[in-house]
């Protein structure tokens, strides 16, 4: 049995393992569906995922036994289906401060879900939540980070913990580091609230109220390119940037591209 000795309360205390997967949120979401009482925390762990999913069908490259690739179950009630971004940041923020304390340089949180390293990405986040009435009824968060990998194949530039500090890690210590953090996270966001995360997470913002070029695509096709500076984040979860007639726009995922 695989067990993970993170000093948790609930995430991870019962861990999943699968020598391969296509991907870990579908296999929770199934989990789900056999056991509605399925224990929150519960997490789904695998060296290999063949189909990994990133934000809205995006794939995620991952090599075999070199990073990190989970799920696990969270039951945010708290959290109102109006302010379910909430739950991102602070998942954003477990993330951020494990890359952080691992490789203090360059780390930044990229809206709405990566987390980058000198501007490369070294993780993606994939959060699926279920909605019942006005509230969050559970949320399947699934996490890749680049640990080991030595190169990247894809078209966005991305690194790893390896090529960011020159060293190689254990997978099972980062694992049990990371829900340590996103478990500290969650459990402020739900005692304590949600202004000072906010807060933390515009601090670490990429871009965060610096000028730079946006490019949108217009209803009639038409590509916009604009000056502006990133805001915030709206309770809706939209990405706000304030352009160079002083206007203050919100746009969605992918409705926006931060060209430089």
């Amino acid at each position: 049995m695989y067990k993970i000795s993170a000093n948790t309360s609930f995430i991870g205390k019962s861990v999943i393992y699968m020598p391969s997967c296509h991907s870990t949120n579908d296999h929770v979401g199934a989990l789900l569906a056999q056991e509605k009482n399925l224990q929150e925390g519960t997490i789904v762990l695998t060296p290999e995922q063949t189909k990994g999913r990133g934000q809205r069908g995006n794939s995620w490259e991952s090599n075999p036994d070199e990073n990190i690739t989970a799920s696990f179950l969270l039951r945010p009630q708290f959290i109102t289906a109006r302010n379910q971004f909430q739950l991102n940041v602070a998942i954003s923020l477990g993330v951020f401060d494990t890359i952080h304390h691992l490789t203090p340089s360059g780390t930044k949180i990229k809206w709405p879900n990566d987390i980058l390293v000198n501007n490369k990405k070294i993780g993606g986040i994939l959060i699926e939540n279920f909605i019942i009435g006005q509230n969050i009824s559970h949320s399947i968060v699934g996490i890749g980070l680049n640990i080991n990998q030595e190169s990247f194949v894809g078209d966005f530039p991305a690194t790893s913990l390896f090529l960011a500090s020159d060293k190689k890690f254990q997978v099972p210590r980062v694992i049990e580091t990371l829900l340590e953090n996103i478990e500290k996270r969650y459990l402020s966001l739900k005692n304590e609230g949600y202004d000072r995360l906010r807060q933390e997470y515009y601090t670490h913002l990429f871009w965060y109220h610096e000028t730079g070029c946006f490019q949108e695509t217009l209803p009639n096709g038409e590509v916009n390119i604009f000056e502006g500076q990133i805001l915030g984040v709206n309770e809706n979860g939209c990405l706000s940037i304030g352009d160079q007639n002083g206007k203050i726009r919100h746009f969605g995922f992918k409705e926006v591209k931060h060209l430089y």
